[in-house]
C-alpha cells in the first residue's frame, strides 16, 4: 500500500468560464474551461503499411488542404482557446457548429453522434496528482473515411507509447485503416483510468489506516474528498460505457466489422472499472460510519474515565465533608491517630472500588 497522503479537498464544482455562453444561441464557438497550452496547434499524420510522415504546427491553410488528400491521415488539434480555427476547421470539414461547440466545452457530457459521413465522440482523459486529486482534459473525435480527427485539451503524455507503436510497419495500426486508430486511443485513455482507480483505492486505504490508528478531523474532509471524486469517476465512466455499446451493437459503415471486437474489450474494461468505482463508493459511506463510530467510542473512553474517577472521589468527598462540618465535639479530633486513620480509610476505599472496578473489566 502507497503512503497517500490526507489532504484538504481544494475540488470545486463546475468548470471556470461556464457563464460566457449564457444568452448565446446555440452553437455558438465560445471557449469553456482553463486554458492548458500557449496557443492552438495543428498536427498531421500521415501514414501506411509501408510509410509514416509527420507534419507538425500546420497553418490553418496547410491542414484544410489535407481535406481530400488520399491515403490515412490523423489531423490533431492541440489548444482549444483559438475558436476561429476551430470554427474554420469544422467548415471546411463539415462537422455541424453543436459539435464544435461541445468540442469547446470542456464539461462536457462524455457523448457519441453517428452522421452520414462521420461519427462525432468526445470523452475525457484521467489523471491523478498529490496535490489536485484527479485531473481530467477532454478530447473529441471525428472519424471520417481514412481521416481521423482529435481535438486536445493540452498535449498529453499517455499518448506517447502509441506514437512509438506507429512508427512500426508491422504494428496493427499501420496496417488498419483510421478506424482501428480511433480505437487504439480510446483504449489508451481507459486503459489509464485504472491507475486513477488505483490511487482512490490507496486513498481508501490510508483513511482506513488513520481510523483504525488515531482519527482526526482531518480524516471526515478526506473522506468528503474521496467521494467527490468517486462521483465525478461515475460521471466520466458511465457516458462512455453507452457510447460504445451504441459502436458495437450498430453497423456503422466507418468502422471495419472486425474492430468490434476491439471496441468490446474496451467496453469489458470499462464495466470493470465501474463496477469498482461502485464498490469504493459503498466502501467510502462505510468510512463515514466508521470514523463517527470510531469517535463516538473515543468520547464514550472518555466518559468512561471521568466517571470512574468521579465514582471514586464520590465517597472521598463525602468523608470530608462530614469532618468539614462546624460541630465543636468531634471525638477524632482528640485522638493522636485520628488524621492518619482517616487517611488509611480513604486510601483503603480506592483501593477496593478499583479492584472491584477491575474485577468487572471496567478498567
Amino acid at each position: 500500500m502507497k503512503n497517500t497522503k490526507i489532504r484538504k479537498s481544494t475540488k470545486k464544482l463546475g468548470k471556470p468560464g461556464y457563464s460566457k455562453k449564457s444568452g448565446l444561441p446555440a452553437g455558438s464557438l465560445v471557449h469553456v474551461g482553463q486554458v492548458k497550452t500557449e496557443g492552438t496547434y495543428i498536427d498531421l499524420i500521415e501514414y501506411s503499411p509501408t510509410n509514416i510522415a509527420e507534419k507538425k504546427n500546420l497553418s490553418l491553410k496547410e491542414a484544410q488542404e489535407y481535406l481530400d488528400a488520399p491515403g490515412m491521415k490523423w489531423l490533431r488539434v492541440t489548444g482549444l482557446q483559438n475558436t476561429e480555427i476551430i470554427g474554420e476547421l469544422g467548415k471546411t470539414y463539415g462537422l455541424h457548429p453543436l459539435f464544435l461547440e461541445d468540442i469547446l466545452n470542456t464539461s462536457q457530457r462524455p457523448k457519441l453522434e453517428i452522421m452520414e459521413d462521420h461519427v462525432f465522440f468526445t470523452m475525457k482523459t484521467l489523471g491523478f496528482s498529490a496535490d489536485k486529486g484527479v485531473v481530467s482534459d477532454q478530447i473529441s473525435f471525428v472519424l471520417r473515411e481514412n481521416l481521423l480527427m482529435s481535438f486536445h485539451e493540452s498535449d498529453l503524455d499517455i499518448f506517447l507509447p502509441l506514437y512509438d507503436r506507429m512508427n512500426i510497419e508491422t504494428s496493427r495500426i499501420r496496417n488498419n485503416g483510421v478506424d482501428f486508430l480511433f480505437y487504439a486511443l480510446i483504449d489508451i485513455i481507459v486503459d489509464n483510468y485504472f491507475s486513477v482507480v488505483e490511487a482512490i483505492a490507496d486513498m481508501i486505504d490510508t483513511v482506513e489506516d488513520r481510523i483504525s490508528s488515531e482519527p482526526d478531523e482531518n480524516v471526515l474532509d478526506a473522506i468528503q474528498q474521496i467521494r467527490k471524486e468517486l462521483l465525478f469517476l461515475k460521471k466520466t465512466v458511465f457516458p462512455i460505457r453507452e457510447g460504445l455499446n451504441t459502436l458495437i451493437r450498430n453497423d456503422i459503415p466507418l468502422i471495419d466489422p472486425k474492430q468490434v471486437k476491439y471496441l468490446r474489450d474496451v467496453y469489458d474494461h470499462l464495466m470493470h472499472i465501474y463496477e469498482t468505482i461502485e464498490t469504493y463508493r459503498e466502501l467510502n459511506t462505510g468510512l463515514k460510519e466508521v470514523y463517527l463510530s470510531a469517535l463516538s467510542n473515543k468520547m464514550n473512553q472518555v466518559m468512561k474515565t471521568l466517571t470512574i474517577i468521579a465514582t471514586i472521589f464520590i465517597p472521598l468527598t463525602f468523608i470530608v465533608g462530614i469532618y468539614g462540618m462546624n460541630f465543636r465535639v468531634f471525638p477524632e479530633l482528640n485522638w493522636k491517630y485520628g488524621y492518619l486513620f482517616v487517611w488509611l480509610v480513604m486510601l483503603a476505599i480506592v483501593a477496593y472500588m478499583l479492584f472491584r472496578f477491575k474485577k468487572k473489566k471496567w478498567l
